[in-house]
């Protein structure tokens, strides 16, 4: 298994955390997606004693994407795109350490 793509999906969990608590509800899709992906990249490449783990963290990932779908549809920035976005430092590091990850595949 690669902990590049298991760090990936931390990682874009964290993503994710950020956009939710700034409101940036217009790029969360695209990091929920982000965060699939590389799960499914995890999963492809797990061994049988990863398999455990692995069904621990699709789980919670499953129940993380509905809490941040109900969250989003009730948010004020999700009824008006454009507001409510701040770009952190956090957030600007998790993008880079994103894109260092999709080179590495």
């Amino acid at each position: 298994m690669s902990s590049v793509i298991a760090d990936g999906v931390l990682a874009a969990t964290h993503k994710l955390v950020q956009q939710a608590m700034t409101g940036q509800w217009q790029d969360v899709p695209k990091t929920v997606q982000e965060r699939r992906e590389l799960l499914n990249n995890l999963s492809a490449s797990a061994s049988p004693q990863d398999r455990q783990w692995l069904g621990a963290l699709q789980q919670a990932m499953a129940e993380s994407d509905a809490a941040v779908a109900q969250m989003a549809a009730t948010a004020p920035a999700a009824q008006n795109p454009g507001q409510g976005t701040i770009d952190t430092p956090n957030t600007a590091a998790v993008d880079n350490m994103m894109e260092m990850l999709k080179k590495s595949r």
